[in-house]
């Protein structure tokens, strides 16, 4: 158990460490994952189920995203 604690110790102790362990940075990382997903899951339902043009499709998804993420980041302080 002193080995894991050492090495959680070394972790936090670093300055990158302090960056990847920060609440922020692992906001940071989920809601750009859900993001993506919800791009990707998005521009499907769009462009293959509702047959809407590959153009007017991704304009409305990412414009969509991005105001989601920036809601997203406002709301668990990851900005």
């Amino acid at each position: 158990m002193t080995f894991i604690k050492k090495i959680i110790d070394r972790i936090e102790n670093n300055h990158l460490g302090k960056l990847f362990l920060d609440k922020k940075f692992l906001h940071y990382t989920w809601i750009g994952i859900f993001v993506s997903l919800l791009n990707i899951f998005l521009l499907w339902l769009f462009i293959d189920i509702w047959g809407i043009p590959t153009v007017a499709s991704s304009t409305i998804v990412i414009g969509a995203t991005f105001v989601i993420r920036y809601v997203l980041f406002r709301r668990f302080e990851a900005l």
